[in-house]
């Protein structure tokens, strides 16, 4: 086909759910300001806590409010530094720009998948990078 590289990017590698679609697509989602289909990414019975805010959301009626409250109409956009496997979670680490008072911040994603959906999602602020 003529390519003469190829792309590879950490959060593509298979863990032990066997899919990370659904990690990448929350990424992919924040990035495009997918609101509506963010939450759909998260089992029922997920867990959030936003480290940040220090609040635990849990179902996905917290979620959805929690992605209204803390998430919509900020124009986020995420740049992945890091992605490693630890155990049954993996851990994302990132810049996060938008319409917030520290931006642009690091900011620290632990996340644990059961199937094709994310059962446990922590993000953890790590500083303003002002």
């Amino acid at each position: 086909m003529g390519f003469n590289w190829v792309f590879l990017n950490p959060i593509q590698q298979l863990g032990a759910s066997g899919s990370l679609y659904s990690i990448a697509d929350y990424f992919r989602m924040m990035n495009n300001h997918d609101d509506q289909g963010l939450w759909t990414l998260f089992a029922p019975d997920a867990v959030i806590v936003d480290g940040g805010e220090g609040t635990e959301m849990r179902g996905s009626d917290e979620i959805r409010k929690w992605i209204q409250k803390a998430i919509s109409g900020l124009n986020l956009h995420m740049e992945i530094r890091d992605c490693k496997e630890q155990g049954d979670e993996w851990i994302v680490d990132t810049i996060m720009t938008g319409d917030f008072k520290a931006s642009p911040a690091r900011f620290e994603y632990f996340i644990t998948q059961r199937g094709d959906k994310i059962s446990a999602l922590r993000v953890e602020f790590r500083g303003s990078l002002k």
